[in-house]
């Protein structure tokens, strides 16, 4: 996998003053949008009307700590560019949406989920710091105990009415070269679903630990639960080889 090539500190300034000019220059009157090719959200919308903010350049991660194990990314990074650059430092984010076109910062505004979730949470509770872009012009850093904690807490779920993410401070974790996977059956949605308790609450399941947790339900008596495990080698499951974290996050 080629290694993403990080914003510097600079070129996010850069971006951040021209960003902030193209706000001033819309016209009071005209709603704000983003200057987006391409949408996750599946639902029918009207054609864009006016100008939008071009956000282009807010796609990158600017630095990755693997010992500090946090991670400065751009609003704009989709996880598919975000977990290139984690992965050149043997880390990940806390959480990976199925859909690698999902940027950061809309994980963080809509929520998000993934097979991580049981352990880690939604997306927004990894974010340790947020610079936002707010709807009076200035650019602000939110953080859980600073000046605009009001901010921090309430941007999760608000789907930019708060203002815009032009970067995020996320914990990352470490990762180990494979994921182990087996796919457990059940014939009864209740011992699904006190299945998922017993592994949220201990964290293992037949003896083996569980970091990775997702499933499918086929009809009333037919569910499988997909449980996934960090590994160090291809021969360490029963089931067969495991995954690269690479195919995994895809």
């Amino acid at each position: 996998m080629p290694h993403a090539r990080l914003a510097t500190p600079a070129e996010h300034a850069s971006a951040t003053r021209e960003v902030r000019a193209q706000y001033a220059s819309l016209p009071q009157d005209a709603p704000v949008r983003l200057a987006k090719r391409t949408s996750n959200l599946f639902r029918p919308r009207a054609a864009a009307v006016g100008p939008g903010l071009d956000v282009g350049a807010f796609d990158r991660a600017i630095d990755v700590d693997p010992v500090s194990l946090t991670a400065r990314v751009q609003g704009m990074t989709t996880y598919e560019h975000l977990v290139e650059a984690t992965l050149a430092q043997g880390c990940t984010p806390l959480v990976v949406p199925q859909l690698k076109t999902i940027t950061l910062g809309g994980a963080v505004t809509g929520l998000g989920i993934e097979s991580t979730s049981f352990r880690n949470g939604l997306p927004h509770e990894s974010v340790l710091e947020a610079e936002v872009l707010t709807g009076d012009g200035e650019v602000v850093t939110a953080t859980p105990d600073g000046e605009h904690a009001d901010l921090f807490r309430s941007f999760p779920n608000s789907y930019g009415s708060l203002g815009y993410a032009l970067s995020l401070t996320i914990e990352v974790e470490r990762v180990h070269p494979y994921v182990a996977l087996r796919h457990v059956p059940f014939h009864d949605l209740s011992a699904v679903t006190d299945a998922i308790a017993a592994i949220m609450r201990e964290r293992r399941w037949d003896g083996e630990p569980v970091d990775f947790l997702d499933g499918v339900v086929f009809s009333r008596d037919e569910a499988y639960l997909t449980l996934g495990r960090w590994a160090d080698s291809l021969d360490e499951h029963p089931d067969g080889p495991g995954t690269r974290p690479s195919d995994y996050t895809g």
